[in-house]
């Protein structure tokens, strides 16, 4: 018992480095702060698309003012949500604008999402984006449907609420203390599940969701605790709140990045398996013997079957060796989903493969037991050796000799 609890006491602790080591190298802390100053320009530009959506559907009439309100009250800390009545005000003057300034807000509130996009596929390693009406479709649904979603949920809140056989538990603080929190976790489970263009387990989104909302409520309680025994107020004035909603926005994206690095991570990493990878050449033949065996079943690789291999390869190259293998016509997507071998596996040697990778052979041994990996890995052990025996020779003798060959 006591090894079990040791065991899965290393393995979180090892995952919790390995999300940390990757927030820090996809410079999570430096979108943050480009996501905090493109959400100040946009919030206004999102809450009227909000106010007009809903202003649009009769029965909808007077949600957006309790949608404003349940996110300043639940998401936004009491001591900047005085910043709600300003946002309010910019945003009913911007519903009086004129066409080419309603455009430019709108393409401001897309730049955010295009930049959230763009940061959840550096986080995925995604290499094939969405383009054109795809991309176009996304953003607007979000910016459309979200709204109605979100102010549908409180409605049908506010009325099961409502109801006479729950109002005793609808009274108990613990009930209204997880309403906001389940919430905000079905809503981030959702922009984790959709945004990456990617299959992303929803298992794995909902453990991203829920603690991402977790640890939101955890940084509210903090951030007021914090700042209302700071002297914000007498060095910032009036002006006090301004600072603090963007320090409030900045933490909120990095909880949400940082959400997002342990979503990616629990998709990749490796819990079972050594921790030597196979070099990526190797790992490619692993991948399109997968391929292989499903060709001759007549079967689909989806993306769940390439995960099955993450003791073998490495699942975060994956967008990298499907974009390679797609560009050389060896697999190709199908409609319903998954991928096919495209190519008679016949018609193109190891070699052939070697010279149109980006990668080198490999150095070492293959740890596999199949008969093709065990024959090629003897085979590349034979060509590394004969290597080092013709590129044996040190550079002091190889440079001495081009000068005694010189002619004076």
């Amino acid at each position: 018992m006591f090894g079990k609890v040791k065991r899965i006491v290393g393995q979180s602790w090892n995952l919790f480095r390995f999300i940390l080591r990757h927030y820090v190298e996809d410079s999570c802390q430096t979108t943050a702060s480009a996501l905090t100053y493109q959400t100040l320009f946009a919030v206004v530009p999102a809450l009227t698309v909000m106010y007009t959506v809903l202003s649009t559907f009769e029965s909808f009439g007077g949600m957006g003012r309790i949608l404003e309100d349940f996110i300043f009250t639940n998401v936004v800390p009491e001591n900047v949500a005085v910043v709600q009545d300003y946002l309010r005000g910019f945003s009913e003057d911007a519903q009086n604008l004129s066409i080419p300034s309603a455009i430019f807000l709108a393409v401001t509130a897309f730049l955010m999402l295009f930049t959230i996009e763009r940061t959840f596929s550096e986080i995925w390693r995604i290499k094939e984006p969405r383009h054109g009406l795809q991309r176009l479709m996304m953003y607007w649904a979000v910016l459309s449907f979200g709204p109605l979603l979100v102010g549908a949920g409180i409605g049908v809140t506010t009325y099961i609420l409502s109801l006479p056989l729950i109002s005793d538990v609808a009274d108990s603080p613990a009930f209204l203390l997880f309403l906001p929190v389940l919430l905000s976790a079905s809503t981030f489970t959702l922009v984790f599940a959709v945004v990456p263009n990617t299959l992303v387990p929803l298992r794995h989104a909902v453990i991203g969701g829920v603690l991402v909302a977790a640890g939101f409520e955890s940084a509210k309680f903090m951030f007021v605790f914090v700042m209302s025994r700071s002297d914000f107020e007498l060095i910032y004035g009036a002006f006090a709140v301004v600072p603090l909603f963007l320090l409030w926005i900045y933490v909120s994206w990095t909880i949400v990045l940082m959400g997002a690095e342990l979503v990616k991570s629990l998709g990749v990493y490796r819990f079972k398996g050594s921790d030597k990878l196979e070099d990526p050449l190797f790992q490619v033949l692993i991948i399109l013997d997968v391929f292989h065996q499903a060709h001759q079943k007549g079967q689909v690789v989806t993306e769940n079957r390439i995960r099955d291999l993450g003791s073998r390869i490495d699942l975060e190259m994956w967008s990298e060796y499907r974009q390679q293998l797609v560009a050389l016509n060896l697999i190709r997507p199908v409609e319903k989903g998954g991928l096919v071998l495209l190519k008679d596996l016949s018609e193109i040697t190891i070699w052939e493969l070697y010279e149109k990778l980006p990668w080198p052979l490999p150095a070492q041994s293959i740890d596999g037991k199949s008969g093709w990996e065990a024959t090629l890995s003897e085979t590349f052990k034979s060509i590394s050796g004969r290597n080092q025996g013709v590129l044996g020779t040190d550079l002091e003798s190889l440079f001495r000799s081009q000068h005694q060959t010189t002619p004076e």
